[in-house]
């Protein structure tokens, strides 16, 4: 089983025991004010989300993994990954992380690992993430990333911020010893998402 790591953080794919935890932290208002669009998911949704990124990981070798801390890898706290996109053939980044652990850097350096293993391993070529636009703070995340500004339309019937990096991008951010590279745990302000 992939499991990924950094200093502070431990991330597991995305497993059945992991429902109840993930319907808990995509239920609160916080974090499914962008994620969900203001609804509360339901718990079959949440199954279905599940199973599909087991299924991706069985058929891409991507999917979405469990955000934990290391010194307390039980619990979840957030997540990250991959997903096919709906419009085409290429891959969403999506993340969230609980509001209790905002403000600490966890969503940036779990992404950012999340983006070694789906450039490095997985062979992805490029990743694009959408945001609504008032969402400022994963706006942040994204640009501490290195993601660049693709693209601004409706999506969804919202106001939507694409960006977008491809591997050669993100493999010349590290060999250039760009700030905020994988390991710095960095605090990253939009662990709201």
């Amino acid at each position: 089983m992939i499991e990924l790591s950094t200093q502070r953080l431990v991330l597991r794919p995305f497993v059945m025991e992991d429902v109840d935890a993930l319907h808990t932290l995509w239920g609160d208002r916080e974090v499914r004010r962008y994620l969900f669009s203001g609804e509360v998911p339901a718990r079959e949704r949440v199954i279905g989300i599940v199973e599909a990124s087991i299924r991706n990981f069985d058929k891409r070798g991507y999917g979405f993994f469990s955000v934990r801390l290391a010194l307390a890898p039980t619990e979840v706290i957030g997540f990250t990954g991959f997903r096919p996109f709906e419009d085409g053939d290429e891959v969403e980044l999506l993340f969230a992380i609980a509001p209790s652990q905002w403000g600490r850097g966890y969503a940036t350096e779990a992404t950012r690992e999340v983006l070694r293993f789906g450039f490095g391993e997985c062979g992805l070529s490029r990743v694009v993430a959408t945001t609504d636009t008032p969402n400022q703070r994963s706006v942040r995340v994204l640009q501490r990333l290195g993601l660049f500004f693709d693209q601004r339309r409706v999506r969804h019937g919202l106001d939507t911020v694409y960006f977008a990096m491809s591997g050669e991008e993100f493999g010349a951010m590290r060999t250039a010893g760009r700030p905020g590279k994988a390991g710095e745990g960095r605090v990253g302000i939009a662990d709201q998402q």
